[in-house]
């Protein structure tokens, strides 16, 4: 396509090879930055925080608080990073962001997988706009200079935007390391504790869905997510008001729209917003422990069968799932399109497990492993296929913030591209 970077969507290294596995991965971190570089838009949805970050391993408050709500709080933080959980939580303690604001240092990033995926875009050299209604100093402090938002009829980048409004309360990020010590206990696993005193709801930016319907003709690719901090009240009346907004870029020629899930604690507000989305979004994706939530007791390697299913039940065209060593997709579309797009979010995602931040890929981080996947390749039954890939695994990586995030970034990056690549010969044809 003239003024675009090709794609390339010929990597198929040997089965679980890891030599094979790094060779591609090194092959497409070269290709990456032209390919970001000539990329779409990227409309990034719904929900936005400041995330105040903690280090369990330097929080000895924590562990020195053995009675009343901190002490209980404290308790919960322990038995998860005895199991090597990670997850969202919603804790009743309203003092509690008082409490480990006196006792507790915390460093602020952007929060919220649509900002995230911005910011990992941004990064990449692509550009993103993100639906953003919180314009406090607090806020745009965390922002990157050059990401998108949305103001009157026109985009600007955060750099030029000036603060106004009050801030919004921060989501706290408690995160663990592997072979760090956490008090008394030694985490096997790394991983990092989300934790909401409160249901902090979607971004209400006027702006950005007053503008978003009429340059999604010319976008890749659309995320939507944040529906598990809306309060049960809300959820039917901001699952309608975001549906509509995504049916309308659908049907302006959007390609695809991707919904990813986060943790909910209960079953009933997570299939709900699952049924509303049936038709209006094309793409769902979770992490491998939610899609356990999701099909618990499903053996890793019967994963393809529930995602079949769920994808036939809400009109999908991809189901992808993404864990620690690996990633998988279940796909209408081309598998080799596929292919490249979870290599590509593994990468990135791998890149800012090393750096701790969003950057941009040099190769494959030293020290990583790739390990066996649990499914194989195939063609399966009513125009389905599953696809997977080794991602390259660090064990004690610098930060897992925003790694689920990344990963959906780097796979719309590829996926829209190769949208808007196809709607081109679509319209040429015409």
């Amino acid at each position: 396509m003239p003024g675009r970077a090709s794609l390339m969507f010929d990597v198929q290294p040997g089965r679980n090879v890891a030599g094979n596995w790094e060779a591609a991965y090194g092959s497409l971190a070269r290709r990456l930055p032209a390919i970001a570089r000539s990329a779409p838009l990227t409309l990034c949805g719904m929900s936005a925080c400041v995330d105040a970050r903690i280090e369990l391993s330097a929080a000895p408050a924590l562990w020195n608080a053995d009675t009343g709500e901190a002490g209980a709080f404290a308790a919960m933080l322990r038995d998860r990073v005895r199991r090597g959980v990670g997850g969202e939580v919603r804790v009743e303690w309203p003092d509690g962001p008082a409490w480990l604001a006196a006792h507790v240092p915390a460093r602020y990033a952007l929060g919220g997988v649509g900002p995230q995926a911005g910011w990992v875009l941004t990064t990449l050299g692509a550009p993103a706009l993100v639906n953003l209604a919180d314009r406090s100093a607090h806020m745009l402090a965390c922002l990157p200079p050059g990401l998108l938002l949305a103001e009157g009829e026109r985009t600007v980048r955060a750099r030029s935007v000036q603060p106004r409004g009050e801030r919004r309360p921060d989501i706290y990020i408690f995160e663990y390391t592997a072979g760090r010590p956490v008090g008394d206990l030694v985490p096997n696993r790394s991983s990092r504790i989300i934790v909401r005193f409160g249901d902090p709801g979607l971004e209400r930016d006027a702006a950005f869905d007053g503008l978003t319907p009429h340059l999604a003709p010319e976008a890749g690719a659309g995320l939507v997510a944040g529906f598990n901090g809306v309060s049960a009240g809300e959820l039917d009346g901001e699952l309608d008001r975001v549906f509509r907004l995504t049916h309308g870029w659908l049907e302006a020629g959007l390609p695809g729209v991707h919904l990813e899930m986060s943790t909910f604690e209960d079953a009933g507000p997570r299939d709900r917003v699952l049924e509303a989305a049936r038709g209006a979004v094309t793409s769902v994706g979770m992490s491998h422990s939610e899609m356990r939530d999701l099909a618990p007791g499903t053996p890793d390697a019967d994963l393809p069968a529930a995602m079949r299913a769920l994808g036939e039940r809400l009109r999908l065209r991809r189901v992808c799932v993404h864990a620690d060593h690996w990633a998988l997709t279940l796909t209408r579309d081309d598998p080799a399109v596929e292919r490249e797009a979870l290599m590509a979010g593994c990468l990135v995602a791998s890149a800012r497990s090393l750096a701790g931040r969003p950057v941009e890929p040099n190769g494959v981080p030293e020290g990583a492993a790739f390990l066996p996947c649990p499914v194989p390749d195939a063609r399966l039954a009513g125009g389905w296929s599953s696809v997977a890939v080794p991602s390259p695994y660090l064990a004690s990586p610098a930060t897992t913030l925003g790694l689920g995030d990344t990963f959906t970034a780097g796979c719309l990056l590829i996926l829209g591209s190769a949208g808007v690549s196809e709607r081109q010969r679509m319209r040429s044809r015409a």
